[in-house]
């Protein structure tokens, strides 16, 4: 993100809330209340802290965007959609999680099927991010899509991680004692795939091998991880939502408004990571270093003949 900033011409600053709703909040009055506002501010709907955000931007006269995150039918209804009854919230772009989670979820049974002898009977343990971030819930929804056209995958567990690795190793470690038969592992994201895989040592089998894991997320070890095979499935390209969010205020900065594709933006960026795109993604990308990638590129601002935003993972490896 600050890669593309900098290339862009926009000073980035970033505030941390921890996942805590309530910092969110309290950070975005905060901002509000600066003498010096900023020219937009960039929003998550992380926690369901959307509406109260957004609200909160628009009476200061903020412009705002939210990002990762879109917001739920049921916030839509009571908040509006955007440039309505908040007329400062100019849109939003989030990736398809319900494709992230049916994409790892089929890319797991399809191992289990070339790895595991035929007819072994498939048993599930999924684990959730939280019970109301959009991203968790509709990673949940895709995976469940596909296990219910899959009679031979049965569904053990769904369990809540709060995406951290120490909780996921810790339930994991319980869960695989009281379901030693569980064979395939579904993570919402890297970090409590990270966490189950520690679990599945320590109970004396191997990630990959005897017990598969999907991860959804683009960091180094997940990439590694792929790359050999102790995960089983990885889907990345969300990680640059922020990114691609700079692009479209970097172009409606310049009077190229993106509301010319949709206010409520969901493009295709994820995709299942091969052994070699993961590969290739460490020799590009080391040291997390992406200002290789030309950024201006994807901005119909400087690019006046692009006729579509292309959003997407695949795109970065070319």
């Amino acid at each position: 993100m600050q890669a593309a900033a900098s290339q862009l011409g926009i000073q980035l600053e970033v505030l941390y809330a921890q996942r805590d709703p309530l910092q969110m909040v309290k950070l975005t009055r905060m901002v509000a209340q600066r003498p010096r506002k900023p020219d937009y501010l960039l929003l998550v709907n992380e926690k369901l802290t959307g509406p109260a955000m957004l609200s909160i931007a628009d009476q200061a006269g903020i412009p705002s965007f939210i990002s990762f995150n879109q917001l739920t039918p049921a916030q839509l209804q009571a908040s509006g959609l955007p440039r309505q009854r908040l007329r400062r919230w100019l849109g939003s772009l989030a990736p398809d999680n319900t494709m992230a989670g049916s994409l790892t979820m089929q890319a797991l049974l399809d191992e289990a099927r070339q790895r595991f002898p035929r007819g072994t009977p498939l048993h599930v343990l999924m684990m959730a991010g939280d019970r109301s971030t959009p991203a968790s819930t509709e990673r949940v929804e895709g995976a469940r899509q596909v296990l219910a056209a899959h009679p031979s995958a049965r569904l053990t567990q769904l369990v809540y991680g709060e995406w951290e690795r120490q909780r996921a190793q810790q339930q994991g470690l319980w869960l695989l004692q009281r379901y030693p038969q569980i064979n395939i592992v579904w993570a919402a994201n890297d970090e409590m795939a990270f966490g189950l895989e520690d679990a599945i040592t320590r109970s004396g089998k191997q990630p990959g091998k005897q017990v598969l894991v999907s991860a959804i997320n683009n960091s180094r070890q997940a990439m590694r991880e792929r790359r050999d095979g102790r995960l089983s499935a990885l889907a990345a390209g969300h990680f640059m939502m922020g990114a691609w969010s700079l692009v479209l205020l970097y172009d409606y900065q310049h009077g190229q408004d993106f509301a010319s594709e949709g206010l409520q933006l969901q493009p295709v960026v994820f995709g299942t990571v091969s052994t070699a795109q993961a590969r290739r993604f460490l020799q590009l990308f080391a040291d997390n270093d992406f200002s290789g990638i030309h950024f201006k590129q994807f901005s119909k601002f400087a690019n006046p003949a692009l006729q579509r935003y292309a959003f997407g993972f695949s795109a970065l490896l070319n």
